[in-house]
């Protein structure tokens, strides 16, 4: 046999080869792939490479979600009204959305707005379209808001975010401003500088609210110039910020009570966006004052962290203002706060201490919208130059419309309470006490706070309540905010129809109080009293109407007793007043 010769072997070491290589190239293609897909995502941030813009809005970027294959692309106001969307991506040569291919720098408006709320996939391919990324993504549009966009250092947001609700001196982050209107018009580009605002509404939720100084007063979206504002967030619940503005449009028709203007609008922060927020005035801002005013009180939980405070019967207020009080001053507006607290206790000339149509307004909107946080925070009073306490500014109506912290119960509590029996302090338990007084604040209500509340329900709330409702819908998706067990905590139609209960049920009892008795509700945490109709049956017992945080350190309730100790049923006959005890699972 002859040997091999070497162009023989030349060539069948290349058939070999050829062979051999075919699976080993499958192989390292398949490796290759992996390991692109693998380098892509350890190295880069998606959220940093895609972002759209249009027309004086640019670098929206996407936001994560706990799934880290899903993304959300939050598209503000100005798009939609411009009908232009840019695409623009970095480190990778294509972006293929639901199946098409876009490449970078291209207009995708149309194409995203038909997809709008719907999760569609999303890859991201090489140069040689190796995939990069595998996943989803979901266009979520909003309508009728303005935007803010602020833009902050590296880091910045995170030690803001880190401060701790006693801090003495809260961190402040540098941030560029610039406000876009719905139209996509620039309403104004500034400096200013973020901080914590807020107790529980900080602490314990993931949409912050925050205080935003500026350098020097000026007009942010048509509203009065100022330079301390504060941006409410609506991370507690869906409705929290809604709330708080059926309670400023009320004041503001009213008259008497100061109150900021505020604005509903969309924030981003370094082109991320963050969610649904309102803007006003600080309270604490001379803006927000009504009148020339000499000293602003706080009844404050946070006491100890103020300069100057004073206790009364265990209650505890701050005086915020004027700044640099002397010791001396302090005292004296100590001093006047608490000789006008006596003569109100003892139903004494206390018009001569008091503002009285801005604390009968007050009340009024106290007792309407249920505010139970009355009596831990952001209750406020000023003294003017009139040289009368004035109840106000108003601020801060989370805690309402049947949202009651201590557990979900049934609404009618809330819708047919009389507050004022077992809440509010200071000045209020004794106007509550006064005949007088309530005679007058029953007149108000007939003759102007009920045609107001009318009023509002039939133009204004409906307007305000479905200008925010995409943005609602695309700041509680992207934040995850859970329902807390109360109606009108979930939606704005749940909300609205709560408050036209309310004013219906307070109609009915205004026109006749002796129609009803008094019912008080004994919980483990205080009371509820509630007005039912002499004579008739009690048509409800408000037992929890489902899970909250605070049953475990509240327990469940699982019916009722009266003084006797014996259990009550729905269907009670209302005769006169009476008191119900809790039980509770466990008991």
């Amino acid at each position: 046999m002859k040997p091999f010769s070497r162009k023989a072997l030349i060539m069948l070491s290349a058939i070999l080869l050829f062979f051999i290589s075919i699976p080993l190239l499958f192989f390292m293609e398949k490796r290759f792939s992996f390991s692109l897909l693998s380098d892509y995502l350890e190295v880069h941030d998606i959220t940093e490479d895609i972002s759209f813009s249009s027309r004086n809005s640019s670098g929206i970027r996407l936001s994560p979600t706990e799934d880290e294959s899903f993304f959300l692309a939050c598209i503000p106001t100005e798009f939609s009204s411009a009908g232009i969307m840019e695409l623009a991506f970095s480190h990778f040569e294509t972006l293929e959305i639901d199946g098409v291919p876009f490449g970078n720098n291209e207009e995708i408006f149309d194409f995203a707005h038909e997809r709008d709320r719907e999760i569609v996939t999303m890859r991201i391919l090489g140069p040689g379209n190796e995939l990069l990324f595998d996943g989803y993504i979901q266009f979520m549009f909003a309508d009728h808001l303005p935007t803010m966009y602020l833009t902050v250092s590296e880091n910045a947001m995170d030690i803001v975010n880190a401060t701790d609700r006693n801090a003495a001196v809260k961190p402040e982050a540098e941030a560029n401003i610039k406000l876009i209107n719905p139209d996509g018009s620039v309403d104004i580009v500034c400096k200013g500088e973020l901080s914590r605002h807020g107790n529980t509404s900080f602490d314990d939720f993931g949409e912050k609210p925050y205080n935003l100084n500026l350098s020097a007063r000026m007009s942010l979206f048509g509203m009065d110039p100022g330079k301390k504002w504060v941006l409410k967030s609506n991370g507690q619940y869906a409705t929290v910020l809604l709330k708080n503005e059926a309670a400023y449009q009320a004041a503001r028709e009213m008259g008497h009570i100061s109150v900021t203007d505020s604005r509903f609008f969309n924030l981003y922060v370094n082109g991320r966006y963050t969610g649904l927020y309102q803007l006003s005035h600080n309270v604490q801002a001379p803006e927000m004052l009504k009148d020339e005013a000499y000293a602003l009180y706080e009844y404050d939980t946070k006491y100890k962290l103020r300069e100057h405070y004073f206790k009364y019967k265990g209650d505890h207020v701050a005086i915020h203002y004027p700044k640099g009080l002397s010791d001396e001053e302090a005292e004296r507006l100590e001093a006047f706060f608490i000789e006008a607290l006596e003569e109100t206790e003892r139903d004494g000339d206390y018009e001569r201490y008091i503002d009285l149509p801005s604390f009968i307004q007050m009340y009024m909107l106290q007792d309407f919208f249920v505010q139970t946080d009355i009596d831990r925070d952001s209750l406020y009073f000023y003294l003017s130059e009139d040289g009368k306490i004035h109840a106000g500014p108003l601020w801060d109506f989370d805690c309402t419309c049947a949202h009651i912290s201590t557990g979900p119960y049934h609404e009618e509590l809330e819708v047919r309470s009389r507050y004022f029996n077992d809440f509010g302090e200071l000045f209020f338990s004794g106007l509550e006490a006064s005949p007088r007084f309530r005679k007058a604040a029953e007149e108000y209500y007939r003759e102007s706070f009920s045609p107001i509340m009318h009023g509002l329900l039939d133009n204004n709330f409906h307007n305000s309540f479905s200008d925010t409702e995409t943005s609602m819908f695309m700041s509680n998706f992207l934040n995850s905010v859970s329902y807390t067990g109360s109606g009108t905590d979930r939606n704005a139609g749940d909300l609205r129809k709560w408050l036209e209960n309310r004013l219906s049920f307070l109609d009915r009892y205004y026109a006749d109080e002796n129609s009803y008795c008094l019912v008080r509700f004994h919980f483990s945490w205080g009371n509820m009293t509630i007005a039912g109709e002499r004579g008739k049956a009690l048509d409800y017992l408000p037992v929890d109407n489902g899970e909250s945080d605070s049953d475990g350190i509240w327990g469940c309730v699982r019916g009722f007793k009266d003084v006797h100790g014996e259990a009550v049923e729905t269907g009670l006959i209302v005769d006169s007043d009476m008191d119900l005890y809790a039980e509770y699972n466990g008991e």
